[in-house]
């Protein structure tokens, strides 16, 4: 259901489904959920990709499943399929990840996109939560808000009109807008440019960025003293200053 590549130090995720338009049931959840982990714990990785085979990077849930011993709930602000969270959040994956998507961009399909670190859509990527026109609320409405004001938000959950690429891109959700036939060179351009820069240092970042969701001065802090201090005192450190100083590209160990 879920391809999973490694190059060099990219990692390629990929759901499978063409033929479904890659729509999400229990099984694909739990495919994805072995890869979160496994790109969590591989050193040898330092960013991730998510992209959609076929016509669609993800045009939802399988609806065609629901409603069959499958139980659906919200658990925070992530999607429960079969048990299981889909989100890479849910399981401390902070190396970035890009979703490169195109086509149908809906329902858990948007949430996965929005659960990565930056977004590169093709020109033809539509974005929509269609979950009201079929009768059931969409799941992560709550999760929304992080990223558009009120309005906006509670116009794509209610209403349930698509948005393309180019709308989606005025609003911030999307940080660039390709060509169709150019979305995997422009999410591999991004994915080299994180490689350039020190891994410890944006993991360490996009950890602190989303743990502190909520905390206040004091908390954020001294999150900041503990993720931020054993970074700045690493080997990779020493070397990010050594190579700026002797105008060279630094050579990262990831310690």
């Amino acid at each position: 259901m879920v391809l999973y590549e490694k190059k060099g130090k990219i990692a390629y995720i990929t759901l499978n489904r063409p033929d479904r338009l890659n729509v999400v049931d229990a099984e694909t959840a739990g495919e994805l959920v072995e890869i979160w982990a496994d790109f969590r714990d591989d050193d040898s990785l330092w960013v991730g990709i998510l992209s959609g085979k076929g016509r669609s990077f993800c045009a939802g849930a399988d609806i065609s499943k629901m409603g069959l011993g499958r139980k659906w709930t919200l658990d925070g602000s992530s999607l429960i399929f079969g048990g299981k969270k889909i989100g890479p959040s849910n399981y401390k994956v902070w190396k970035p990840l890009i979703a490169a998507v195109h086509g149908n961009v809906l329902g858990v399909g948007f949430y996965l996109a929005l659960e990565c670190d930056l977004r590169v859509a093709s020109e033809d990527a539509k974005f929509g939560l269609p979950e009201p026109r079929v009768g059931i609320p969409t799941l992560f409405a709550p999760f929304l808000r992080r990223f558009l004001p009120e309005g906006l938000a509670l116009e794509l959950l209610l209403v349930g009109d698509r948005i393309d690429a180019r709308r989606a891109y005025e609003l911030g959700l999307v940080n660039r807008v390709v060509p169709q036939d150019g979305l995997t060179a422009a999410a591999e351009e991004l994915a080299v440019r994180l490689c350039q820069n020190g891994p410890l240092a944006l993991r360490s970042m996009k950890e602190v960025y989303h743990r502190s969701r909520g905390m206040d001065c004091t908390g954020t802090l001294a999150l900041i003293e503990h993720l931020f201090g054993p970074v700045m005192n690493s080997e990779d450190a020493s070397e990010g200053k050594s190579a700026f100083l002797e105008k060279r590209a630094p050579q990262w160990k990831v310690k």
